[in-house]
């Protein structure tokens, strides 16, 4: 029964925190203006690029050196995965998405000038191809601007360069997914005895 009703929690959770974010994206258009949001698969992609943005925060990697890492693991991970014979995505479009130190440098300048986690639009694509392809991406970055959830930053420096579109979160989307955690926490708290959150912590 426990199983069955924190299952529930969490599809409530989810739904609030979807239904929020649609609020606040009709602020500015009727939701079918929004295409990649609104389409069958729409959720997916804004939970995963959402879950993107909120874990960079949680996980305090903000600044030049912990996206450093970030980028190491990511490369890692593709690599893997193109290594694996009975991959059955595109190599060449995983290759690309592997990040090179010449355009790692640009990166983490560019981080370090702002002092905040921005990345160029293609840069977003190829960090969450195993969510969905950089084309999707894109798509979507371009519907979340369209809707004031991510907003352009300039880096005076790099404006020879037009294809570093620099794009930062205004922050509703992270405040919005981190509320949605809490819902589930409480509404999930709530279902338990004293016995059990006891055990749960330790306490028993």
């Amino acid at each position: 029964m426990l199983a069955f009703e924190t299952v529930e929690a969490s599809l409530q959770a989810e739904n609030w925190f979807f239904e929020t974010i649609r609020t606040r994206l009709r602020e500015t258009a009727p939701l079918d203006e929004f295409p990649t949001i609104a389409g069958a698969n729409g959720h997916d992609y804004l939970l995963q690029f959402t879950q993107f943005l909120f874990f960079l925060k949680a996980l305090d990697c903000t600044n030049a050196e912990m996206i450093s890492g970030f980028i190491d693991s990511h490369n890692a991970k593709l690599e893997a995965q193109i290594a694996q014979p009975d991959f059955a995505r595109s190599v060449s479009e995983f290759r690309k998405a592997i990040i090179r130190p010449d355009r790692r440098a640009k990166m983490l300048d560019s981080i370090r000038a702002l002092e905040e986690p921005v990345f160029a639009i293609y840069e977003f694509g190829h960090l969450l191809i195993d969510a969905m392809s950089p084309k999707t991406t894109e798509k979507l970055i371009e519907d979340l601007r369209y809707g004031k959830l991510l907003e352009r930053r300039i880096d005076e420096r790099i404006n020879a360069d037009q294809k570093r579109v620099l794009i930062r979160s205004t922050g509703f989307l992270e405040e919005t997914y981190q509320t949605s955690l809490l819902m589930l926490r409480r509404m999930v708290a709530q279902k338990l005895s004293d016995a059990e959150i006891a055990s749960a912590r330790g306490e028993a």
